[in-house]
């Protein structure tokens, strides 16, 4: 995977923690549940990039 291309999963990544954050201020936790998922799969598919 090209440098741009894990920047931009970078990128994704610090935007959904951001909302995750503010959906914990919020207290609602369904936000928090899917936002959870899709933070975890960038996590995974940048470890990935890194091995």
């Amino acid at each position: 995977m090209s440098q741009n291309e894990k920047a931009v999963l970078q990128s994704k990544l610090t935007v959904y923690s951001v909302c995750y954050q503010e959906a914990k201020k919020a207290k609602d936790l369904k936000r928090m549940a899917r936002l959870g998922m899709i933070i975890h799969d960038l996590k995974n598919e940048l470890s990935i990039l890194v091995d």
